[in-house]
């Protein structure tokens, strides 16, 4: 699996807790990869109408409050098509194996994406945040100094 979710979600967190003018850079920098990358993820967050444009500025708000934004809804604007297990079309028909796999398989793979589904919509923005905070906190009391791009006091 590839990285678009959780740099999505580091992008809808970013947004959410700073009040920096976000930019495409300022992103890319938070993430660690380049501003194009940014600007793809981006595009697909605007076209679930979970992010949008300040008008008449540079920057990014989120369109739906991170109390009701879910993990699930942010998962299928990144990915809106994409099965997460697959099972291969290449078995051998004649063997045992090749000509059962599928069948076996199946019933396993789409059961472990409902429940990776569920979790992610039982799973919202707000309660990621707070978690963050939580651990940031726990850190600083262990002594890890950070250099903070956010300008929110995190509590």
């Amino acid at each position: 699996m590839d990285t678009k979710f959780s740099i999505a979600i580091h992008i809808l967190v970013y947004i959410s807790e700073t009040e920096k003018i976000v930019t495409s850079e300022l992103l890319a920098k938070s993430v660690g990869t380049n501003a194009s990358h940014i600007r793809k993820i981006i595009s697909l967050l605007k076209d679930a109408n979970i992010v949008d444009s300040k008008q008449g500025k540079k920057g990014m708000v989120l369109k739906i409050k991170a109390s009701k934004l879910t993990l699930d809804k942010v998962y299928f604007a990144v990915y809106p098509e994409k099965e997460i297990l697959h099972v291969h079309n290449t078995s051998n028909q004649e063997c045992p194996i090749g000509l059962g796999i599928k069948e076996v398989l199946l019933p396993i793979f789409e059961e472990s994406e409902k429940q990776l589904i569920l979790n992610l919509k039982n799973k919202t923005l707000e309660s990621l945040i707070r978690d963050l905070y939580k651990t940031y906190n726990e850190q600083l009391k262990r002594g890890v100094k950070y250099e903070s791009s956010t300008s929110r006091t995190i509590q």
